[in-house]
């Protein structure tokens, strides 16, 4: 099953769910809202009927004793003196939902108290007369009527419910009797009953559409969140393929948006290192191709006779095989560093004698340059370094001052600690660098000077190896213009390591 049709089964299953529960609730929720609504009108009625009732009631206690000092037991007697077919007719007046009469039975409505007109004659549109059925009261809620001592007077007998509605009758402040009434608590009126219907029906309609609209914004939300997801596939099929030139970019701010970016960035990585690879690949080749080139012309020269083979020319063959051995040495030593074979072995060391020491057998090599050396070292610095790996930085940072400053011209050394570090610094005399060539002199094979003049022995791939000893020892190592004229090579390392 594809994303897409997973992502609209999701939501359509969703909103599915939160339908039928939002219309559940709101169905529970209207009809116990239209009991509470009914009860209410219930309670109005009683309110109502109250009124009618006080009314009997005061015409008869009047007539009786002195209303504001009547006791509950005199209160009784009054309800039980009042006729109680008036009290009964008066209750069933005010039922709410009247029985409407079926047709055929002649039956008509009972009169009002206190209506003295004369009878009627027989209805002639229901046929001849019958005897009329006895008077039954509209059907409703049962009602009845207590005195103040819960003694049953009229209407139907309730008796001891906890939930039922209550009113208390007052006359003159004082409690005379009580109207009780049964809660409904379901609906059964014919219009109450359809109009419930109705709104069950408007429901599901409403709840149908709703989910046809949801389906619809599903199926154009699953179409429209896959996009960025195909070009994220697009970016990937293009980099399995080796077309590491196209990119995505992405206008989004989001997560999908982000990942699109890395791809993008994964792209120019490996654009980048394919260059370096064929960029090194040529470059060792050259640099290969150069003794090799002088080995074979001076070996076909001896040959041939032209040359004769004597030490001078053992001396210049060599030499040639020297810079060969020398480049193999350098690129197996970049290698393991590279993969992390280069073995370390930390402990404290002192960096002030080290770099002393590596100062004093360089010192021939400066004069036959003619080279002046300026030093400021800090005496007694320590730091937690491996010694060999220390003293081959030291070595190659010279060789690339002194192979890239031209005669005459100083090589300024400075070592200090500052703040928990040990910072060398080295400064040399023109020429220079720009900032631009800064950044790359750690490169492989970088060299500053386009023709490639050979400057001296070295392939390019000192400061490459001092970098990755500098990382081994969790410093660091950069290149700016120095103030001298030439180039400054600072290299900051830490005195305790924080890597095991």
């Amino acid at each position: 099953m594809q994303i897409s049709q997973k992502l609209f089964l999701a939501f359509v299953g969703l909103t599915s769910v939160v339908l039928i529960a939002t219309l559940s609730l709101a169905r529970w929720s209207f009809d116990q809202g239209f009991l509470d609504y009914i009860n209410g009108l219930e309670q109005e009625r009683l309110l109502h009927l109250s009124d009618e009732l006080l009314t009997l009631y005061a015409a008869n206690s009047v007539a009786q004793t002195d209303p504001s000092i009547m006791t509950e037991q005199q209160s009784t007697r009054v309800w039980q003196s009042i006729n109680q077919k008036a009290l009964a007719q008066v209750i069933s007046l005010h039922a709410p939902f009247p029985k409407r009469n079926r047709p055929g039975d002649g039956a008509r409505p009972p009169r009002p108290a206190g209506d003295n007109r004369p009878p009627m004659g027989p209805d002639r549109r229901l046929g001849p007369p019958r005897q009329r059925p006895p008077f039954s009261p509209p059907s409703g809620p049962p009602t009845g009527l207590y005195s103040a001592e819960q003694q049953f007077i009229s209407g139907v007998d309730i008796g001891h419910m906890d939930n039922r509605i209550s009113l208390p009758l007052l006359s003159n402040d004082r409690i005379v009797g009580y109207l009780y009434s049964r809660p409904i608590r379901e609906v059964e009126s014919d219009s109450a009953t359809a109009f419930s219907q109705q709104q069950r029906w408007t429901s599901v309609g409403i709840g149908l559409l709703c989910l046809l609209l949801a389906s619809a914004i599903a199926w154009w939300l699953s179409r429209f969140l896959l996009i960025p997801v195909k070009q994220v596939m697009l970016g990937v099929s293009y980099l399995s393929q080796g077309n590491y030139d196209e990119r995505l970019s992405p206008q989004r701010a989001d997560e999908l948006g982000q990942l699109m970016a890395n791809i993008d960035h994964l792209a120019m990585t490996l654009s980048k290192n394919r260059s370096a690879k064929n960029r090194w690949l040529a470059d060792i080749s050259h640099e290969l191709r150069t003794p090799l080139s002088i080995l074979c012309g001076e070996i076909d020269a001896i040959k041939a006779g032209i040359r004769t083979f004597d030490n001078t020319q053992l001396s210049s063959l060599e030499q040639e095989v020297l810079r060969m051995k020398h480049l193999v040495d350098d690129l197996y030593e970049l290698s393991l560093s590279d993969v992390g074979g280069l073995r370390y072995h930390f402990q404290r060391v002192n960096v002030s004698e080290s770099l002393q020491s590596t100062l004093n057998s360089m010192a021939t090599s400066l004069q036959d340059k003619g080279l002046t050396l300026q030093s400021q070292i800090q005496p007694e610095v320590y730091l937690s370094a491996d010694v060999l790996r220390l003293e081959q930085l030291f070595i190659n940072l010279f060789m690339n001052s002194m192979a890239y400053t031209d005669s005459p011209g100083v090589i300024n050394v400075r070592l200090s600690q500052q703040a928990r570090k040990v910072i060398l610094t080295i400064n040399d005399t023109k020429p220079s660098a720009s900032v631009e060539e800064c950044e790359h002199l750690f490169e492989p094979l970088y060299r500053q000077d386009s023709a490639r003049t050979r400057r001296g022995s070295g392939a390019g791939l000192g400061l490459t190896i001092c970098k990755n000893i500098v990382e081994a020892h969790d410093g660091i190592i950069n290149a700016i213009p120095s103030p001298l004229g030439g180039l400054c090579i600072e290299v900051q390392l830490p005195m305790r390591r924080e890597r095991v």
